[in-house]
């Protein structure tokens, strides 16, 4: 059995910022799985701690300031499984792009107000602001995969 740092999407570990030692009882793939948290005592949906960091909406106004490098914001639910399949991809992108990209996320749950004002309907949605001021922010919704990601960083921004 492999054991490894995770961040457990429950919201009592959440909450005081736990960090699980669990126990995959198969290499770790890009799907989600069921593990076990070790401070819920549960079964949960558990997600690798990354590279790509969970933002406020001040925070978030902050980052949106820099333009010097490409910016993907993640909007995400915890209970949402695209989501979880989606920050995978995203860890992907970042390990392979690194600091040439920022990548974060926003949990929508959390920050009910700021996804009203961007009018977030589904998840996950992704939304791709580029270096240059002059062309607007692209909007994707749904599970997109790492190389398509890529792509659109790439290509688009």
């Amino acid at each position: 059995m492999q054991t490894q740092a995770f961040a457990c999407t429950a919201s009592t570990a959440s909450r005081v910022g736990a960090r699980a030692r669990v126990r995959a009882a198969a290499p770790l793939s890009t799907r989600a799985s069921r593990l076990a948290c070790a401070p819920c005592r549960t079964a949960r949906l558990v997600t690798r701690a990354g590279a790509v960091q969970k933002m406020t909406k001040d925070e978030l106004e902050v980052a949106m300031q820099d333009r010097s490098t490409p910016l993907v914001i993640d909007f995400f639910a915890t209970w949402c499984g695209p989501c979880v399949l989606l920050a995978a991809e995203l860890e992907k992108v970042k390990a392979e792009l690194g600091d040439t990209v920022r990548i974060v996320k926003v949990d929508t749950d959390v920050e009910a107000e700021l996804s009203t004002q961007l009018q977030i309907q589904g998840l996950p949605t992704l939304v791709f602001v580029g270096t240059d001021t002059s062309k607007p922010a692209l909007r994707t919704e749904g599970m997109l995969p790492a190389e398509m990601v890529k792509s659109i960083i790439a290509n688009e921004l």
